[in-house]
This record gives structure tokens, C-alpha cells and sequence, in this order.
């Protein structure tokens, strides 16, 4: 009776294709909150992002729509929006990943009022930092949902492989090391 054993090695039943489990974007929306400022002589209002929540692929891109309304200030959600993953940030991801709080960003724009108007929403830190540098736009971040930071975990796991960093020498100044 000859049986075959199995094949333990990870790196001959690993695959290289794709899960197929894996959603390649998800609609999102964006919930942010306007806060009257008596106390400010400068500003007369603030905004801050709450969280970007989950959405059924169905939502529409009704733009912005107060949600909830109080004395002090409303709180606005912002439908329609996609995550998408690209192989190119994958390194981003790694190290958004790794941080001691993984975000996601809602970059925006400013509206001639004054309020911000979001346009797009991004897990890379770098695509948010190269918004940031410039005039126009406002970035916000929030705490990553436990739903994508599975998702861009997940990504990350299947496709990076961080680089192994190699230590320069240091050229030695005159002989011996020394100084001249």
C-alpha cells in the first residue's frame, strides 16, 4: 500500500492568481460634520471627518446631504464614492498598514463657501500627502474601517514583498580611518 503524502511546502500550494474572494473596489461614502465656532474670532465654522461608512453598490451620487442637524452644527454625508486598490501603492499600503492607527483619506475640494466638497477617497498615504503639498485641496483622515483594513490587508498580503534594505559602507576618510 503506497500513499502519498501531501505537499507541506506553502511556497508549492501558494498561488499566484488573485483571490477571487477578493472585491476589487467598494462604495463608500463620506460622513462629515460642520461645527459652529462662537468662541473663534477667526473662523466662524470647522469640519471633520467622522468616517467613511460602507455602502450598497447601488447608492447613488446624490452629493451632499445633511443627515442630522443640531444647535451646534450638522453632520453631512457624501455618496457615491469608489476604493480601488492599485499594484502601484502597494508599498503606501504596506506602511499604512503598519502604522500605529492605519487611515483612509478624503481628499477635497473647497467650495466658494467655505465648505469642504470631497472627491475622492484613497487607503494610499502618499497619494494623500501629494494632495496635501498642494494649494487646493484639503486632506482628512480617519480611522481605516475593520472591513477595508481586511481587504488591504489581504491585497498586500498577495502581492508585496517589502525590499530588503541593505546597509551602505561608509567610505573611510584618509588612512586608517582617520581624518587628515
Amino acid at each position: 500500500m503506497n500513499e502519498s503524502k501531501p505537499d507541506l511546502n506553502p511556497a508549492a500550494t501558494a498561488s499566484n492568481a488573485p483571490d477571487p474572494a477578493l472585491p476589487d473596489s467598494f462604495h463608500v461614502g463620506v460622513l462629515m460634520e460642520r461645527r459652529d465656532r462662537p468662541d473663534s474670532r477667526w473662523l466662524r465654522e470647522s469640519w471633520d471627518l467622522l468616517g467613511v461608512v460602507l455602502e450598497a453598490a447601488s447608492a447613488s451620487n446624490e452629493g451632499r446631504r445633511c443627515i442630522r442637524q443640531s444647535d451646534h452644527g450638522e453632520q453631512y454625508l457624501w455618496s457615491g464614492f469608489r476604493v480601488r486598490l492599485h499594484r502601484d501603492e502597494l508599498e503606501s499600503y504596506y506602511h499604512n498598514l503598519l502604522s500605529t492607527e492605519p487611515k483612509i483619506f478624503v481628499i477635497t475640494h473647497t467650495d466658494p463657501d467655505g465648505a469642504p466638497e470631497p472627491f475622492l477617497v484613497s487607503l494610499s498615504y502618499d497619494e494623500a500627502n501629494a494632495y496635501e503639498t498642494g494649494c487646493d485641496e484639503m486632506v482628512y483622515s480617519a480611522v481605516l474601517p475593520p472591513v477595508l483594513y481586511s481587504w488591504v490587508e489581504q491585497y498586500v498580503l498577495e502581492n508585496y514583498a517589502p525590499e530588503r534594505r541593505i546597509k551602505r559602507k561608509r567610505d573611510r576618510a584618509g588612512k586608517g580611518g582617520e581624518c587628515e
